[in-house]
């Protein structure tokens, strides 16, 4: 679940950030988006869950810490550990977008688009965007594979049972059969999902689909 909800808030703080960064080039907007992706990209990890506990659970008590308990399935369990997962992924993703956008928006297709009076909105979205989630979505299969398979240092943190956290002490206990058997689950979710991520490709960029 953690690593779900980090892919998504990753997906839906760092993505359109990108595109306003990119159409919005040179405004206040532009320079506050770069900041938060130079900023994001620049904390650890640790630091920040860290910081999120300090705050939020010690200092205010508006959301718990530890091991989940009895309230594992409380939303609010969710809260730090997504964000401290899925906050570099966001930075990172916010890069992607803006590289790709400010490439595909100076290429002579949206110059003609423009040209023949097209609505910048649908320059925007019909034209530039679709053709710009290329690196996003190479980027995606990585993510999604680190994600489901969990960050060590997020799951002790915040004291979450997950894969990596199993590997991690599999390794410290030479528990071979385990360590083998998160080998290959990891293995496995990596081949699938660059495999959907070669689906993809095809559906979004119909050059590779007519190939």
């Amino acid at each position: 679940k953690v690593g779900l909800a980090s892919y998504l808030f990753a997906s839906i703080i760092g993505i359109p950030l990108g595109v306003l960064s990119a159409v919005k080039r040179g405004s206040v907007w532009d320079y506050i988006a770069r900041g938060f992706a130079l900023f994001g990209q620049a904390l650890p990890v640790f630091w920040l869950g860290i910081m999120l506990i300090l705050i939020f659970s010690v200092q205010l008590r508006w959301l718990p810490t530890g091991t989940l308990g009895e309230g594992m399935f409380s939303w609010k369990h969710y809260v730090m550990p997504t964000v401290t997962l899925g906050w570099i992924a966001s930075a990172t993703y916010l890069r992607l977008t803006r590289s790709s956008m400010l490439e595909v928006l100076d290429s002579e297709y949206v110059k003609l688009a423009r040209a023949k009076g097209v609505s910048n909105n649908a320059v925007i979205w019909k034209h530039a965007f679709r053709n710009a989630l290329i690196a996003p979505l190479t980027f995606s299969s990585l993510l999604l594979t680190g994600f489901i398979t969990g960050a060590v240092v997020t799951e002790t943190i915040f004291s979450i049972p997950g894969l990596g956290r199993l590997a991690f002490e599999a390794i410290n206990n030479n528990d071979f059969p385990i360590m083998v058997g998160t080998v290959l689950v990891f293995t496995g979710m990596y081949v699938g999902f660059n495999f959907i991520t070669d689906l993809l490709y095809a559906y979004i960029d119909p050059r590779i689909r007519y190939a």
